[in-house]
């Protein structure tokens, strides 16, 4: 109903909150906020445009809000071989997010959807329709029952010899896509990434 989708935007931030100790050291972390909430940003967008793989990742990441060797800022593009594109934010102690510390949008041909807040909209014309569905009352946490069924899966997976999913590929996508980020800040060029069967 919502068309053809045309790009997502998502972002990961925490708002006036940051992490320190180890989190804030690239030798023991590995990143920053991008490798730390953008890459949940990332994941959620490639799982609603339906995996496809990304074709060209543009990044600026820097540190603005600390004195620490990993990054607090960052917006990355993907271009996926689908054809949509994703717009990614993530941040640590930024002075504003648009909603709660994560949220993906999908603009699309006949509408847009956004997850956290949960709504559509769907083009009338030259208007549209807001759709806000009514949902369970969502506690300040997620419930147990949500950890108990990835660990009742995870162990599934184990005794069956089955992948989990998702799993290595999924995972190991995302990871590229952080890492050409990283690689296209630090050289201030779109990184080429491709994928054979070896995925």
């Amino acid at each position: 109903k919502l068309g053809t989708v045309i790009k997502t935007k998502g972002y990961g931030i925490h708002e006036n909150w940051g992490p320190s100790g180890w989190f804030v050291q690239k030798s023991l972390a590995g990143g920053g906020a991008l490798a730390d909430m953008g890459v949940h940003a990332v994941d959620t967008a490639r799982y609603i445009l339906g995996d496809p793989n990304p074709t060209k990742v543009y990044a600026r990441i820097s540190t603005r809000f600390g004195n620490y060797d990993v990054d607090d800022t960052g917006i990355l593009m993907i271009t996926w071989d689908n054809g949509a594109e994703s717009i990614i934010e993530s941040g640590w102690w930024q002075p504003h997010m648009d909603g709660p510390e994560a949220s993906t949008g999908v603009f699309c041909t006949k509408g847009y959807a956004s997850l956290f807040p949960t709504f559509l909209k769907m083009k009338k014309g030259e208007s549209s329709e807001k759709i806000v569905p009514e949902l369970p009352t969502r506690e300040e946490h997620c419930d147990q029952v949500i950890y108990t069924r990835q660990m009742e899966h995870f162990i599934e997976s184990i005794q069956t010899r089955q992948p989990p999913s998702p799993g290595l590929m999924e995972g190991q996508i995302v990871l590229d896509i952080v890492d050409a980020a990283y690689e296209s800040s630090r050289t201030g060029e779109v990184v080429n990434l491709s994928y054979n069967t070896l995925y």
